[in-house]
């Protein structure tokens, strides 16, 4: 065999293999194409966004303002009604009376609330700090800012109960 002959095997052997792969993606292309999907049939998928706010950066905004951990009755809500004092501050108690519960001309109503509380006790939006003879120190946690304030125990001469 000449040169030219292996040339030609060659060349025929090439063209023989193309045609065989050109077949198969022909194959491949002709395959009819899947139906389309019914409508009625589509799987809906709900995604919902979640924020979480971290509580020592910034008040979440999607909370109303007077929500809370805390339970019962806010600051200015609260009338200190009587103290029983101790020399042990651990031992003294205040009682405290919620004005709302109290009727227009300020008077006691039936179902007045009352709240006994110890140092280190909270109530509401209140945590109290010292219990004196005369007089609460508390911390009031409003809105992010807290603030301490006193209560003093009024007496009947001085437009308490």
């Amino acid at each position: 065999m000449t040169r030219r002959h292996l040339h030609l095997l060659l060349f025929l052997l090439v063209l023989c293999i193309s045609a065989v792969f050109t077949g198969l993606l022909m194959a491949q292309e002709t395959t009819p194409p899947l139906p389309p999907e019914r409508p009625d049939s589509l799987d809906l998928v709900f995604e919902r966004e979640a924020f979480l706010y971290p509580r020592y950066e910034r008040r979440n905004p999607f909370l109303p303002l007077t929500a809370g951990d805390e339970a019962g009755p806010r600051f200015e809500e609260l009338l200190l009604t009587g103290i029983i004092f101790s020399t042990d501050s651990n031992r003294s108690v205040a009682m405290f009376g919620h004005r709302a519960a109290q009727g227009a001309q300020g008077e006691e109503g039936a179902g007045l609330a009352s709240y006994r509380v110890r140092r280190g006790d909270t109530l509401g939006n209140v945590r109290i700090l010292e219990i004196q003879q005369t007089r609460v120190v508390v911390r009031v946690d409003e809105f992010g800012l807290t603030e301490q304030r006193i209560m003093e125990l009024q007496r009947p001469g001085q437009g308490g109960l």
